[in-house]
């Protein structure tokens, strides 16, 4: 891949005309890196990177995120939970959708339970469960009633999942139009009278591949590359992108191996262990030199401030060594009893930093008598390098992630009590019965964690508008424009 981005830039630059370090903040361009791009659908469930960014532009939801990550107002402009946590009441603002119709709460409050609807049956269903109705009161509010207390529950509606479409039509606030093969948002804008009409600033939507977005940088035809992650890191190193000029966002989330097919050997706990142990972490992460990128041995990250104090895992309490002593002595009394372990196989991205990362997991489970191979996704594997940055600030989201609905090794126990935890109306209850499926959950060793995950951008000089953010979101409404 490195050679090929070296070719690229070539042909592109005796195409292309020279480039410029300055940014016209009224006519910003932003690449967002998809390794497949797929043709934008806001109303695709899953959405892809640039489809997120695009509905997120578009649809606004009842709240938003601001442009450091925070839940900012979206449809309605305040709103106030009730004492006991089961009701959120929002008014919404005098807006208007991307058509010119009025925004009404009973509209509004239609379309937010058809969404929630889709939703269950993604990722986060489970949590959209504790959900009750979405109702219609007089004036511009929406109350949103639960079973069970929901104390994340705003961080969820503010993902771009949850904008709003009526008759195909967003509330902003940009809108859009299709381009050749880009989209062109402007801004809503008011007068001085109220009347709606469309800013002359305008921001430019591209995606491609880590390859092409990097070249379109270096030859000054973006501003802005998004979507950024390990496998393609080693691209900007190549392009000689300078330091200064990337910008890391340290996610929490989930960064390691998840099993997805027993087998004979990895049906074992105590083999699943042995591997957890074989790794040495820092040394993996060293072959990237990102201080971003942090090693973790928890599912939920230490730092978490609603996390139960439980222990971590014991096979990583021994050092390095002592720890692969352990896990080849599980290996050898394995194939002493079953024979001759074939390779494992690893599912992971293409990309060169996949490569390396490969290359030093590889050499790591050597030392304890695993040998394993690395496929593309789409291919038979037994281990899957899952890589992906959590939606809410909750222990739950975590171990939904890797529930018995979505995983084939898994803890039907933990699981229990997850539910159990959603249910009551006791945030301290809450917090233990999470605590207690977190550690049934860590010692299934069905999930073994490397690091957090680690997304980065490249932000030409100044482009106002874009902040690094613990949520790795830089949404386009606020590209090109002066915060204070």
């Amino acid at each position: 891949m490195i050679r090929s981005l070296s070719i690229l830039l070539l042909l592109l630059s005796a195409t292309l005309a020279g480039c410029s370090e300055g940014v016209d903040n009224e006519r910003v361009r932003v690449d967002v890196i998809e390794d497949r791009p797929r043709p934008l659908n806001v109303s695709a469930t899953p959405l892809s990177l640039a489809s997120a960014y695009l509905r997120a532009a578009t649809a606004q939801g009842l709240v938003t995120f601001d442009e450091k990550g925070r839940v900012a107002p979206g449809l309605a402009n305040r709103w106030i939970v009730t004492d006991d946590g089961m009701s959120y009441i929002f008014r919404l603002n005098k807006g208007r959708w991307n058509d010119g119709r009025e925004l009404e709460s009973r509209e509004v409050a239609r379309l937010l339970t058809a969404r929630i609807q889709e939703l269950r049956k993604g990722r986060i269903g489970a949590e959209l469960g504790v959900i009750d109705r979405v109702v219609a009161m007089t004036g511009k509010v929406v109350e949103i009633r639960l079973k069970a207390p929901m104390p994340y529950l705003l961080e969820l509606l503010a993902l771009p999942e949850f904008g709003l479409l009526s008759k195909g039509a967003g509330s902003g606030p940009m809108q859009a139009r299709k381009f050749g093969q880009v989209m062109q948002l402007r801004r809503n804008e008011t007068d001085d009278d109220g009347a709606q009409f469309l800013g002359n600033a305008m921001v430019t939507l591209w995606r491609g591949t880590a390859s092409t977005a990097i070249a379109r940088y270096t030859l000054g035809q973006s501003d802005l590359v998004e979507g950024g992650r390990f496998e393609s890191f080693p691209l900007l190193d190549a392009a000689n992108i300078r330091a200064d000029q990337i910008r890391f966002d340290a996610v929490p989330g989930l960064f390691g191996l998840q099993i997805v097919n027993g087998g004979p050997f990895l049906s074992d706990k105590a083999n699943r262990t042995a591997i957890a142990m074989a790794i040495d972490r820092p040394k993996l992460l060293t072959a990237f030199d990102i201080v971003a990128w942090q090693e973790t041995v928890t599912l939920v990250p230490e730092s978490l401030p609603n996390r139960a104090d439980i222990k971590r895992p014991a096979w990583s309490v021994p050092l390095m060594e002592e720890r692969r002593v352990m896990a080849r002595a599980t290996v050898a009394n394995w194939e002493n009893a079953n024979g001759a372990l074939r390779p494992l196989r690893v599912a992971m991205p293409r990309g060169y930093g996949a490569r390396i990362f490969f290359a030093r997991l590889r050499a790591d489970l050597a030392t304890v008598g695993i040998d394993i191979e690395r496929v593309t996704v789409d291919r038979p594997h037994d281990l899957l390098l899952v890589d992906r940055t959590a939606q809410q600030s909750t222990p739950a989201w975590y171990l939904d992630q890797l529930s018995c609905k979505l995983s084939t090794i898994c803890s039907p126990r933990a699981d229990e009590i997850v539910a159990e935890a959603r249910r009551t109306t006791d945030s301290a209850i809450r917090a233990q019965l999470l605590g207690e499926a977190e550690a049934e959950l860590q010692d299934s060793a069905a999930f073994i964690p490397i690091a957090n995950p680690l997304r980065w951008s490249v932000v030409r000089p100044g482009l106002l508008g874009h902040f690094a953010n613990g949520r790795g979101w830089h949404l386009l409404q606020y590209l090109g424009r002066d915060p204070t």
